[in-house]
Protein backbone atom coordinates (compact mmCIF):
# COMPACT_ATOMS: atom_id res chain seq x y z
CA UNK A 1 0.00 0.00 0.00
CA UNK A 2 1.41 3.40 -0.95
CA UNK A 3 0.58 6.94 0.05
CA UNK A 4 0.77 10.19 -1.85
CA UNK A 5 3.60 12.52 -0.95
CA UNK A 6 1.20 14.90 0.79
CA UNK A 7 -0.25 12.15 2.97
CA UNK A 8 1.46 11.92 6.35
CA UNK A 9 2.78 8.59 7.55
CA UNK A 10 -0.11 7.08 9.55
CA UNK A 11 0.36 7.85 13.21
CA UNK A 12 -0.70 4.26 13.88
CA UNK A 13 2.79 3.27 12.63
CA UNK A 14 4.43 5.39 15.31
CA UNK A 15 5.59 4.06 18.66
CA UNK A 16 2.95 2.32 20.74
CA UNK A 17 4.26 4.37 23.66
CA UNK A 18 2.24 7.32 22.37
CA UNK A 19 -1.52 6.73 22.43
CA UNK A 20 -4.05 7.99 19.92
CA UNK A 21 -5.37 10.35 22.59
CA UNK A 22 -1.95 11.94 22.98
CA UNK A 23 -1.72 12.40 19.23
CA UNK A 24 -5.25 13.82 19.18
CA UNK A 25 -4.23 16.47 21.67
CA UNK A 26 -1.27 17.37 19.47
CA UNK A 27 -3.34 17.43 16.27
CA UNK A 28 -7.02 17.80 17.24
CA UNK A 29 -10.13 16.69 15.42
CA UNK A 30 -12.84 19.33 15.90
CA UNK A 31 -16.29 18.18 16.99
CA UNK A 32 -18.86 20.81 16.00
CA UNK A 33 -22.45 21.01 17.19
CA UNK A 34 -24.90 19.05 15.06
CA UNK A 35 -26.76 21.08 12.43
CA UNK A 36 -28.95 20.30 9.44
CA UNK A 37 -26.98 22.32 6.91
CA UNK A 38 -23.95 24.57 6.60
CA UNK A 39 -22.30 26.37 3.69
CA UNK A 40 -18.68 26.34 2.62
CA UNK A 41 -18.49 30.04 3.44
CA UNK A 42 -19.78 29.42 6.98
CA UNK A 43 -17.16 26.73 7.54
CA UNK A 44 -14.35 28.90 6.24
CA UNK A 45 -15.49 31.66 8.59
CA UNK A 46 -15.33 29.22 11.52
CA UNK A 47 -11.75 28.29 10.61
CA UNK A 48 -10.14 31.56 9.51
CA UNK A 49 -6.56 30.28 9.79
CA UNK A 50 -6.29 29.66 6.04
CA UNK A 51 -5.54 25.95 6.42
CA UNK A 52 -7.47 23.24 4.51
CA UNK A 53 -10.69 22.05 6.16
CA UNK A 54 -11.35 18.31 5.87
CA UNK A 55 -15.06 17.72 6.52
CA UNK A 56 -15.85 14.12 7.43
CA UNK A 57 -19.32 12.58 7.27
CA UNK A 58 -21.58 15.63 7.24
CA UNK A 59 -23.02 17.66 4.42
CA UNK A 60 -21.86 21.02 3.11
CA UNK A 61 -24.58 22.73 1.09
CA UNK A 62 -23.87 22.60 -2.64
CA UNK A 63 -20.44 20.99 -2.25
CA UNK A 64 -21.14 18.70 -5.21
CA UNK A 65 -20.74 21.73 -7.50
CA UNK A 66 -17.07 21.78 -6.57
CA UNK A 67 -14.14 19.86 -7.99
CA UNK A 68 -14.32 16.07 -7.79
CA UNK A 69 -11.49 14.43 -5.83
CA UNK A 70 -11.01 10.70 -5.16
CA UNK A 71 -12.70 10.95 -1.75
CA UNK A 72 -15.45 13.44 -2.55
CA UNK A 73 -15.35 17.12 -3.47
CA UNK A 74 -13.19 20.18 -3.04
CA UNK A 75 -14.47 23.75 -2.78
CA UNK A 76 -11.90 26.38 -1.92
CA UNK A 77 -10.17 25.22 1.27
CA UNK A 78 -12.77 22.53 1.96
CA UNK A 79 -12.32 18.83 1.20
CA UNK A 80 -15.65 17.08 1.66
CA UNK A 81 -15.30 13.42 2.63
CA UNK A 82 -19.00 12.67 2.94
CA UNK A 83 -21.22 9.96 1.49
CA UNK A 84 -24.40 11.94 2.21
CA UNK A 85 -23.95 14.19 -0.84
CA UNK A 86 -27.35 14.01 -2.61
CA UNK A 87 -26.33 12.70 -6.02
CA UNK A 88 -25.93 9.39 -7.84
CA UNK A 89 -22.18 9.27 -7.27
CA UNK A 90 -22.85 8.70 -3.58
CA UNK A 91 -26.01 6.62 -3.95
CA UNK A 92 -24.22 3.31 -3.58
CA UNK A 93 -23.09 1.09 -0.76
CA UNK A 94 -20.26 3.27 0.46
CA UNK A 95 -19.52 5.22 3.61
CA UNK A 96 -17.50 8.31 4.41
CA UNK A 97 -14.84 5.87 5.60
CA UNK A 98 -14.80 4.35 2.10
CA UNK A 99 -14.16 7.82 0.72
CA UNK A 100 -11.47 8.60 3.30
CA UNK A 101 -9.68 5.38 2.35
CA UNK A 102 -9.93 6.20 -1.35
CA UNK A 103 -8.54 9.69 -0.72
CA UNK A 104 -5.73 8.38 1.49
CA UNK A 105 -4.72 5.78 -1.09
CA UNK A 106 -4.73 8.29 -3.94
CA UNK A 107 -1.70 10.22 -5.14
CA UNK A 108 -3.24 13.37 -3.68
CA UNK A 109 -3.84 12.04 -0.17
CA UNK A 110 -4.74 14.43 2.64
CA UNK A 111 -2.96 17.68 3.48
CA UNK A 112 -1.11 17.18 6.75
CA UNK A 113 -1.62 20.73 8.00
CA UNK A 114 -5.42 20.75 8.02
CA UNK A 115 -8.47 21.20 10.21
CA UNK A 116 -10.29 17.85 10.42
CA UNK A 117 -13.94 18.36 11.36
CA UNK A 118 -16.90 16.16 12.32
CA UNK A 119 -20.29 17.00 13.85
CA UNK A 120 -21.39 13.63 15.22
CA UNK A 121 -19.58 10.64 16.69
CA UNK A 122 -21.01 7.54 15.04
CA UNK A 123 -18.80 4.79 13.61
CA UNK A 124 -18.40 6.38 10.18
CA UNK A 125 -17.55 9.84 11.50
CA UNK A 126 -14.96 8.50 13.93
CA UNK A 127 -13.24 6.19 11.44
CA UNK A 128 -13.24 8.58 8.49
CA UNK A 129 -11.80 11.42 10.57
CA UNK A 130 -9.12 9.20 12.13
CA UNK A 131 -8.04 8.09 8.66
CA UNK A 132 -8.11 11.68 7.37
CA UNK A 133 -5.97 12.77 10.31
CA UNK A 134 -3.55 9.87 9.79
CA UNK A 135 -4.26 8.22 13.14
CA UNK A 136 -5.51 5.05 11.42
CA UNK A 137 -4.19 3.47 8.21
CA UNK A 138 -6.61 3.20 5.26
CA UNK A 139 -7.32 -0.49 5.73
CA UNK A 140 -10.27 -2.48 4.43
CA UNK A 141 -11.27 -3.63 7.91
CA UNK A 142 -12.30 -0.07 8.79
CA UNK A 143 -14.35 0.18 5.62
CA UNK A 144 -16.05 -3.12 6.52
CA UNK A 145 -16.97 -1.68 9.92
CA UNK A 146 -18.46 1.50 8.45
CA UNK A 147 -20.45 -0.43 5.84
CA UNK A 148 -21.83 -2.67 8.58
CA UNK A 149 -22.85 0.42 10.56
CA UNK A 150 -24.35 2.41 7.69
CA UNK A 151 -25.77 -0.21 5.35
CA UNK A 152 -25.95 -3.87 6.34
CA UNK A 153 -26.27 -3.97 10.12
CA UNK A 154 -23.98 -6.99 10.22
CA UNK A 155 -22.27 -7.77 13.49
CA UNK A 156 -18.86 -6.13 13.61
CA UNK A 157 -16.73 -5.51 16.70
CA UNK A 158 -15.58 -2.05 15.61
CA UNK A 159 -18.95 -0.74 14.42
CA UNK A 160 -20.80 -2.19 17.39
CA UNK A 161 -18.42 -0.53 19.83
CA UNK A 162 -18.41 2.89 18.17
CA UNK A 163 -22.14 2.75 17.50
CA UNK A 164 -22.86 1.99 21.14
CA UNK A 165 -20.83 5.03 22.26
CA UNK A 166 -22.01 7.66 19.80
CA UNK A 167 -24.70 9.18 22.04
CA UNK A 168 -22.00 10.25 24.49
CA UNK A 169 -20.52 12.64 21.89
CA UNK A 170 -17.15 12.13 23.57
CA UNK A 171 -14.48 11.81 20.92
CA UNK A 172 -11.67 10.95 23.33
CA UNK A 173 -13.76 8.28 25.05
CA UNK A 174 -14.62 6.64 21.72
CA UNK A 175 -11.03 6.81 20.51
CA UNK A 176 -9.58 5.44 23.74
CA UNK A 177 -11.88 2.42 23.66
CA UNK A 178 -11.39 1.87 19.94
CA UNK A 179 -7.65 1.79 20.52
CA UNK A 180 -8.17 -0.69 23.36
CA UNK A 181 -10.29 -2.90 21.10
CA UNK A 182 -7.72 -2.82 18.30
CA UNK A 183 -4.94 -3.80 20.72
CA UNK A 184 -6.93 -6.44 22.60
CA UNK A 185 -6.89 -4.40 25.82
CA UNK A 186 -9.81 -4.13 28.28
CA UNK A 187 -12.53 -1.59 27.57
CA UNK A 188 -13.64 1.05 30.05
CA UNK A 189 -16.48 -0.25 32.21
CA UNK A 190 -18.96 2.24 30.73
CA UNK A 191 -17.94 1.24 27.21
CA UNK A 192 -18.35 -2.43 28.06
CA UNK A 193 -21.85 -1.76 29.40
CA UNK A 194 -22.77 0.15 26.24
CA UNK A 195 -21.45 -2.66 24.07
CA UNK A 196 -23.45 -5.22 26.03
CA UNK A 197 -26.55 -3.10 25.47
CA UNK A 198 -25.81 -3.10 21.74
CA UNK A 199 -25.59 -6.88 21.78
CA UNK A 200 -28.95 -7.01 23.58
CA UNK A 201 -30.45 -4.84 20.84
CA UNK A 202 -29.12 -7.28 18.25
CA UNK A 203 -30.73 -10.17 20.08
CA UNK A 204 -34.02 -8.30 20.26
CA UNK A 205 -33.94 -7.52 16.53
CA UNK A 206 -33.25 -11.17 15.74
CA UNK A 207 -36.20 -12.24 17.91
CA UNK A 208 -38.50 -9.80 16.12
CA UNK A 209 -37.43 -11.18 12.75
CA UNK A 210 -38.08 -14.72 13.97
CA UNK A 211 -41.46 -13.83 15.43
CA UNK A 212 -44.88 -13.54 13.84
CA UNK A 213 -44.69 -9.76 14.29
CA UNK A 214 -42.72 -9.41 11.06
CA UNK A 215 -44.81 -8.93 7.92
CA UNK A 216 -44.15 -8.22 4.27
CA UNK A 217 -45.83 -6.73 1.24
CA UNK A 218 -44.05 -7.41 -1.99
CA UNK A 219 -40.38 -6.98 -1.26
CA UNK A 220 -40.99 -4.58 1.63
CA UNK A 221 -40.60 -6.08 5.10
CA UNK A 222 -42.03 -4.29 8.11
CA UNK A 223 -42.54 -4.68 11.83
CA UNK A 224 -44.32 -2.71 14.54
CA UNK A 225 -42.90 -2.73 18.06
CA UNK A 226 -43.04 -0.56 21.15
CA UNK A 227 -39.37 -1.21 21.94
CA UNK A 228 -37.94 1.22 19.35
CA UNK A 229 -35.08 -0.97 18.04
CA UNK A 230 -32.35 0.41 15.82
CA UNK A 231 -33.55 -0.09 12.25
CA UNK A 232 -29.92 -0.27 11.09
CA UNK A 233 -29.67 -3.77 12.57
CA UNK A 234 -32.31 -5.31 10.31
CA UNK A 235 -30.97 -5.47 6.71
CA UNK A 236 -28.51 -8.29 7.45
CA UNK A 237 -31.28 -10.19 9.25
CA UNK A 238 -33.57 -9.87 6.21
CA UNK A 239 -31.29 -10.60 3.24
CA UNK A 240 -34.22 -10.88 0.78
CA UNK A 241 -35.70 -7.48 1.61
CA UNK A 242 -35.45 -4.51 -0.72
CA UNK A 243 -36.82 -2.17 1.95
CA UNK A 244 -37.09 -2.61 5.72
CA UNK A 245 -39.55 -0.56 7.79
CA UNK A 246 -39.60 -0.46 11.58
CA UNK A 247 -42.46 1.38 13.30
CA UNK A 248 -42.78 2.48 16.92
CA UNK A 249 -45.04 4.90 18.81
CA UNK A 250 -43.76 8.44 19.37
CA UNK A 251 -42.68 8.91 22.97
CA UNK A 252 -44.76 12.03 23.57
CA UNK A 253 -47.61 11.59 21.09
CA UNK A 254 -49.47 8.28 21.23
CA UNK A 255 -51.43 9.24 18.12
CA UNK A 256 -48.35 9.29 15.90
CA UNK A 257 -45.62 6.86 14.96
CA UNK A 258 -41.94 6.94 14.17
CA UNK A 259 -41.51 5.08 10.89
CA UNK A 260 -37.87 4.17 10.22
CA UNK A 261 -37.04 3.10 6.68
CA UNK A 262 -33.86 1.56 5.34
CA UNK A 263 -32.92 0.06 2.02
CA UNK A 264 -32.36 -3.67 2.32
CA UNK A 265 -29.77 -5.98 0.82
CA UNK A 266 -31.91 -6.57 -2.29
CA UNK A 267 -32.65 -2.90 -3.01
CA UNK A 268 -32.29 -2.23 -6.75
CA UNK A 269 -29.33 -0.12 -7.80
CA UNK A 270 -30.32 3.53 -8.21
CA UNK A 271 -33.39 3.33 -5.97
CA UNK A 272 -33.26 6.29 -3.56
CA UNK A 273 -35.65 6.81 -0.67
CA UNK A 274 -35.18 10.59 -0.62
CA UNK A 275 -36.57 10.90 -4.14
CA UNK A 276 -39.87 9.11 -3.46
CA UNK A 277 -41.77 12.01 -1.84
CA UNK A 278 -42.82 9.80 1.07
CA UNK A 279 -45.15 11.47 3.58
CA UNK A 280 -43.50 12.97 6.69
CA UNK A 281 -40.17 11.45 5.62
CA UNK A 282 -36.76 12.99 6.09
CA UNK A 283 -33.41 11.41 5.39
CA UNK A 284 -30.89 10.37 2.79
CA UNK A 285 -31.01 8.00 -0.16
CA UNK A 286 -30.75 4.75 1.81
CA UNK A 287 -32.26 5.60 5.22
CA UNK A 288 -34.58 8.01 6.99
CA UNK A 289 -37.56 8.34 9.29
CA UNK A 290 -40.60 10.39 10.17
CA UNK A 291 -39.32 11.53 13.56
CA UNK A 292 -37.78 14.75 12.29
CA UNK A 293 -41.23 15.76 10.99
CA UNK A 294 -42.98 15.02 14.27
CA UNK A 295 -43.93 11.47 13.38
CA UNK A 296 -46.75 10.33 11.13
CA UNK A 297 -50.41 9.44 11.65
CA UNK A 298 -50.29 6.90 8.81
CA UNK A 299 -50.49 3.28 10.09
CA UNK A 300 -47.42 1.21 9.32
CA UNK A 301 -49.42 -1.16 7.10
CA UNK A 302 -50.47 1.74 4.87
CA UNK A 303 -46.99 3.19 4.87
CA UNK A 304 -45.51 -0.16 3.83
CA UNK A 305 -48.05 -0.46 1.01
CA UNK A 306 -47.14 3.02 -0.19
CA UNK A 307 -43.45 2.14 -0.23
CA UNK A 308 -44.20 -1.11 -2.06
CA UNK A 309 -46.17 0.76 -4.73
CA UNK A 310 -43.35 3.23 -5.25
CA UNK A 311 -40.77 0.44 -5.39
CA UNK A 312 -42.75 -1.58 -7.91
CA UNK A 313 -43.48 1.50 -9.98
CA UNK A 314 -39.78 2.33 -10.02
CA UNK A 315 -38.96 -1.24 -11.09
CA UNK A 316 -41.71 -1.43 -13.72
CA UNK A 317 -40.71 -2.15 -17.36
CA UNK A 318 -42.25 1.17 -18.40
CA UNK A 319 -39.51 2.97 -16.50
CA UNK A 320 -36.73 1.43 -18.57
CA UNK A 321 -38.38 1.67 -21.98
Amino acid sequence: MTFGESFPRPDSERSDKESMIERLRERPITLLEEFSDITAEDLEARFPDGRPIVVCDFGVTGIEAGEEIPGGYRHGRILSIDHHVPNERMARRISSTTLAIEQARSDEGFPEDSNVVIHHTDCDSILSSLIARGFLPPEDRFNDAAIAADHTGEENDISDLLGSLMQRRDLEFSMRNLEALLHGAPLDSDALKALEQRKSEREEAAKLVASEALRKTGNVYYVWTKSRPDAALFPALLPDAAVVIVGSPMKHDSGKSVIKIRLGMKAPEGFMLNTLDLPDFGGRWNAGNTKRHGGTAIPIEEYAELVREKLESWESPARTE
